[in-house]
């Protein structure tokens, strides 16, 4: 039950938005722990965790990736080189561009969906500014800076966290009782 928590942020940064297969994996392994916490909680305060899990995977993936690439994202000058859209399954169109900056004497390139910052201000030829992860893990990002976690996003994972933990902590102190 202590990691509960932690598996389920584990999970909720091994779920990238782009890749089907990591998503369907990381929904997979999320129901296996809130069922099996769900389970040693009781019916009660395990619906209640279940719930309060679930929306604490939705939103700690982001704000773990905002606050990665806060720390140790690397801020590049860069020029939109192509735009291209494609067409969205119930809305619009969505956008994805195709930017190039140089860094330590080579040419990189990069696709940034409107996700991530690929709206319709952004036009081709214009210069960007895009934020890489030096490791690689996360995807780049167009914007003027990497500000990191926002506060309302900390409070907001934090509030989840103990909400969830406060749904264990009662379910497993009134199994115990009984």
């Amino acid at each position: 039950m202590l990691l509960t928590p932690a598996l389920l942020a584990a999970v909720s940064w091994l779920n990238p938005p782009d890749d089907m297969l990591l998503l369907f994996a990381g929904f997979a392994l999320t129901v296996i722990i809130l069922i099996a916490a769900w389970c040693m909680c009781g019916p009660g305060p395990g619906a209640g965790m279940a719930i309060l899990g679930f929306f604490f995977v939705l939103f700690t993936g982001p704000a773990l990736d905002d606050y990665v690439l806060g720390q140790r994202g690397t801020v590049h000058e860069a020029l939109v080189d192509d735009i291209s859209t494609y067409t969205r399954k119930h809305s619009s169109e969505g956008r994805t561009c195709s930017v190039v900056w140089s860094a330590s004497g080579e040419t990189h390139r990069a696709e940034v969906g409107d996700r991530r910052g690929c709206d319709e201000s952004v036009r081709q030829g214009d210069k960007a500014t895009i934020v890489t992860d030096p490791e690689d893990w996360l995807r780049p990002r167009l914007g003027g800076d990497a500000p990191g976690l926002s506060p309302g996003m900390a409070w907001t994972c934090g509030g989840l966290l103990a909400g969830m933990e406060a749904f264990i902590l009662y379910g497993r102190l009134r199994r115990r009782r009984a």
